[in-house]
Order: C-alpha cells, then structure tokens, then sequence
C-alpha cells in the first residue's frame, strides 16, 4: 500500500519558491494556497491590486489534497444540526449557499476549461441500520420544503448494507488538485504571484497595516486573508473555543467500473464512498470518523477501516491517508473578519467535512469582503457571531475535551518504536528507524503546548488537541503550529 493522498501522484510542481529574503508591501495578502486562498485569488486576479499569496509548502497539497473531492450539498446530518441550533431559516440559507458552490464549480471548470477529472453524479445519503431511518426521514421532509427534488428507496448503486436511501441530482466528483493548479496558472496568466515555501509565522497590526512575519521577510499588506484550513494564532479569533478537530481515515483502491455516484451515511459511524477515473479507476473510501482529542491510535483506526472496507468490497487498498476536519461548534463555518475590530483581517475555516463548496464560498466571500462587495452570507458566516445557549454547551463539551487530551496524552502509552525522556527538564521524544538512526524530537505542540502522540502507521507525531502533525525529524506538516518540534545539535 502507498502511504500518500491519490490527488498528489503525477502532479508536477510550478517552481514557485520564494528563493531570497526580503521584505515586501502588498495590497493584500493571502495566506493558504488550498482551495479556499486560491479561490480567493482567482476571484481577485482581475482587480488592479498589489495581491500575493504564499503557501508554507506546495499549492493544493496541504489538507485539500487529503479530501475525498466532493462536491456536493447533501451533507449527512447537517441541517437538523444547524436547524435545532438555530432555526429553520438558517439551515435552509446554509443549503442554499452549498447548492450555488456546486453550480459555481461546475462553472468554473467549464468556462476555464480545467482538465481536473469534473465528473456530474447523483449523491446519496444513506443508513447503514434501523436506527438511522429517522435521520433520513428529517432529511427528506428538510429538502422537500425547501423545494429540492429527492428520491427515496431502500438501496444504493451497489451491493452494501443499506435500510434507507435519499438520492439528489446536481453534485459532482473531481480532482482537487488539479482544479487548484488550474485556478492556479489562471490567476499567473492574470498577473497574480504566488511563493510556496514561504510560512507565516505572526501577524503585527500598526494602525491600519498588517506585518506578517514570514520565512523569506515581513510583507506589510493592508488586508490579510488567512486560509490555511486551521488560524495559526488563537487571538483575536480564538477559534480554539469554537471549534474541535476530527480525524478521518481514507483508502483508495483500483475498481472494475466507475459508477457515477457519492455516497456517505447519514450519521457515525461514517462511510463515504466515490468513484475516480483518471489513467486507472479507483474507488475511494473513508470511515472512523472522530474527535482528534480522544486519542485514538492511527493504527487501529486504519486496522478498522481496512477491516470495514474488506467485508463491503472486493478490492485490494492500493492507498491510504488521514484527513483533519475542523467542524464549528454550531455547525456553521468562520469565514469572514477576525473581530468586529479587525475587519481587514480575516479568516476562513470550519469547513467541516465539506471543504470543497465551503472552501469555495469561503474564497468568494473573502474576496467580496475586500472588494467592499455586499454578500448574502457574510453575515451568516461572521467568525464573531452571537453564541445561542446550545452553541455555548458544545463550547463547554469541547473545551473539556481537550483538557481530557491534554492529560491523556502526557499519561498514555507510546508507541513500542518510540522512547520518552528527558532532556535539560524538557520532554524528549526519540524514533529509531529501521536503519538504527535516532530521530529526537520535543514532544510539546508549539500550537498550544498540547502533548504529542506519536502516529506508529504514519511515522508522525500527532497533537490530539488541535490537529498539528509533525515528521520525525520535527518537521511540522499540518498546522495550526507554525513552528517545528526540533532539538538543536542532535546527537
């Protein structure tokens, strides 16, 4: 099996490193080269502005490249979620703001004309037992009165345990990446500039200007769009008190045919399911979907889900990865200024399991927000909006659970590859790879000094607070930590 996302094979990169240090002033700088931040700059690319974007590694290949690339508003549970914390009203303006980045998409593939494997496919929510009959028939009743077509029956497409199906037309499936470079090479031919290999380490504000602190110098902007999936400060948006982090676990395997659909059950345990063509065809899977805080190890997760994938197909797992979901304690996503005091600074996360039409919206939304242009979301999305009484005990839930985390993770057993000690008074993590070498790493998230998990499937080290993820060399990979885990002069 290969270790690695499907969407990253055969993707060349576009030599846009930041190679010399120096300090830059921009109109706007956007921050995050995923489907978000170059949605945002592919909107922007014909307004007469100085706009950079930067990304800490290659464009499209953070946690864009980890999704399973749909696009698509029939969203499992969702809109009861977001109808019992608000209201009727609200959900319905969420589904209708997921149905226009569905069609926006398709639009935009088919005017650019980006080859990134578009595929139209009726989606399916659907559940696996007698228990989640209920969930579908809310589903049905939410979609019938906000006037979408659905079909009910008692099975999917193929051959799985199923009790109760809803079916809707006008989704899709593509390849994130390649719809990344293809926004990508839109917004170069347009006059945009991009550096990869540039991160973002801290924000400054003098009156009315933004000082980003960056691996290649300080670029002052007057507007910064921060889309890098997870903020990598915490004030003033603490989207650590509004927000938990899960971790899902994805397969993907070669298949006779292609059939066009998606799928994914209405409730957990999750199965989701897709089909891709590109030079071969692949069925796509994931399951053991969860809170990252409770610590679970990545090797039972992935035995489990190749145990599940084993009994529903007759496939062989070619590739596996993990994805990180940041999934907003009401349900709603955080796009838009950081606070009602810093509109100039923004935001875009909480995209839940639905990162493409989110991610989408998210780039539309920021890009109107500095534009001036009015948005029939903006409010709906605001980072700082008010906290109902619901929203608050969730809050509450997840709060507790990543100080549950926190001393779960000083306490519990490592890794039979891995040795903790100490080192001046500092918690020392040490790897010995199959060759003997040592790889000795701090143990301490930089993030928010969470305890680090090592990851015996992945060789990684994982924070079960907030999602950060390093090498073993302590090299960090995934954020919000912006900073690495490494101890100087190794020996």
């Amino acid at each position: 099996m290969n270790h690695k996302t499907i969407w990253k094979e055969g993707i060349k990169p576009l030599s846009l490193s930041q190679t010399e240090k120096k300090d830059e002033k921009v109109d706007i700088l956007i921050i995050g080269g995923g489907i978000a931040g170059m949605t945002a700059l592919y909107q922007l690319s014909n307004v007469k502005k100085n706009i950079l974007l930067i990304d800490k590694g290659r464009i499209g290949f953070g946690v864009t490249a980890n999704t399973t690339g749909k696009i698509t508003y029939l969203q499992d549970e969702i809109y009861e979620q977001i109808e019992k914390m608000y209201d009727f009203e609200t959900a319905r303006k969420y589904l209708k703001s997921q149905q226009e980045m569905c069609q926006k998409i398709k639009e935009i593939v088919e005017t650019e004309k980006i080859d990134c494997n578009f595929m139209e496919v009726d989606a399916y929510v659907f559940g696996s037992d007698e228990k989640q009959i209920e969930k579908i028939e809310y589903l049905e009743n939410f979609l019938k009165r906000c006037e979408v077509g659905v079909e009910i029956s008692d099975k999917l497409p193929l051959s799985i345990p199923c009790t109760r199906a809803l079916k809707v037309k006008h989704t899709a499936v593509f390849h994130p990446v390649k719809y990344i470079y293809g926004l990508a090479n839109i917004a170069l031919s347009r006059g945009m500039r991009i550096y990869e290999e540039t991160s973002a380490y801290d924000i400054d504000q003098d009156g009315e200007n933004y000082y980003v602190h960056t691996s290649h110098g300080v670029i002052e902007a007057k507007q910064v769009l921060v889309c890098t999936h997870y903020p990598f400060f915490v004030k003033p948006a603490w989207v650590p008190l509004k927000t938990h982090v899960e971790a899902s676990y994805v397969v993907a395997s070669n298949t006779d045919e292609i059939q066009p659909f998606s799928a994914i059950t209405i409730t957990k345990p999750v199965w989701s399911i897709r089909y891709h063509q590109n030079k071969e065809k692949y069925l796509i899977f994931a399951s053991e979907s969860d809170k990252i805080t409770k610590c679970k190890s990545a090797d039972e997760s992935y035995q489990a889900v190749e145990t599940q994938f084993a009994e529903l197909f007759p496939y062989h797992i070619e590739y596996y990865w993990t994805t990180h979901d940041v999934m907003p304690n009401d349900y709603l996503p955080l796009i838009g200024p950081v606070s009602d005091m810093n509109h100039n600074l923004l935001i875009a996360t909480g995209f839940q399991k639905w990162g493409m039409t989110n991610g989408t919206l998210a780039g539309i939304l920021l890009s109107d927000l500095v534009l001036g242009k009015e948005n029939d979301y903006a409010e709906l999305l605001k980072p700082y909006r008010n906290y109902p009484v619901k929203r608050v005990l969730n809050t509450v839930v997840d709060s507790a659970d990543i100080s549950v985390a926190m001393v779960q993770s000083m306490i519990q057993k490592q890794s039979d590859k891995v040795k903790i000690t100490y080192r001046d008074g500092k918690r020392i993590g040490i790897y010995t790879d199959e060759k003997g070498v040592e790889h000795c790493v701090h143990t301490v998230c930089p993030h928010m000094k969470c305890h680090l998990i090592f990851n015996e499937k992945e060789c990684t080290w994982d924070c079960p607070c907030h999602g950060s993820r390093f090498d073993i060399d302590g090299n960090v990979l995934e954020g919000p930590s912006v900073f690495d885990i490494h101890i100087e002069d190794q020996k």
